[in-house]
């Protein structure tokens, strides 16, 4: 009797525990090139004449409400100077286009999901973006996670 209580106690906890832990989505793979082109709403390359970025409470997206303790975002609001335009309309060669990305800064517990968009360019990068329109945001965002080609680092001066 006493070996049947001793493992049905750690038994009963898992079962609790597994129970307890929130649906977590991992990390989303890259898409393809040809993918991001026929789904993006605007294509275009150029230099990043600006770069912010900011901390602010992530956004959580499971659905048991938050399925974090601490959860903190680094938005980037990068402005990019259109050198030519692949796909997309009302955007002509030397306009700004303005998109934010992001990128996790904080996570506890860590547990795994999207990991926002890999890499984010420093100000002076060539870069080829694909863009999506948030309708309720009114803002453009890149695909995640690969969405930003840098093609060109900027020469950093030391």
């Amino acid at each position: 009797m006493k070996v049947v209580l001793t493992l049905s106690l750690p038994i009963c906890l898992l079962s609790l525990l597994s129970v307890s832990i929130p649906d977590a989505s991992g990390a989303l793979p890259p898409k393809g090139e040809r993918e991001m082109e026929a789904d993006a709403v605007l294509v275009v390359s150029g230099k990043v004449t600006a770069l912010s970025s900011k901390t602010q409470k992530a956004r959580s997206e499971g659905s048991s409400g938050s399925d974090f303790l601490i959860a903190r975002d680094r938005i980037f609001q990068i402005t990019l100077e259109v050198s030519s335009v692949s796909k997309g309309k009302g955007v002509k060669t030397g306009d700004e286009v303005k998109f934010q990305a992001w990128q996790p800064s904080t996570r506890f517990p860590p547990l795994p999901g999207p990991q926002g968009h890999q890499p984010v360019p420093d100000k002076g990068d060539l870069v080829k973006v694909y863009l999506l329109f948030n309708e309720k945001s009114k803002t453009y965002h890149p695909f995640m996670p690969n969405g930003i080609t840098i093609l060109k680092k900027a020469k950093t001066s030391k």
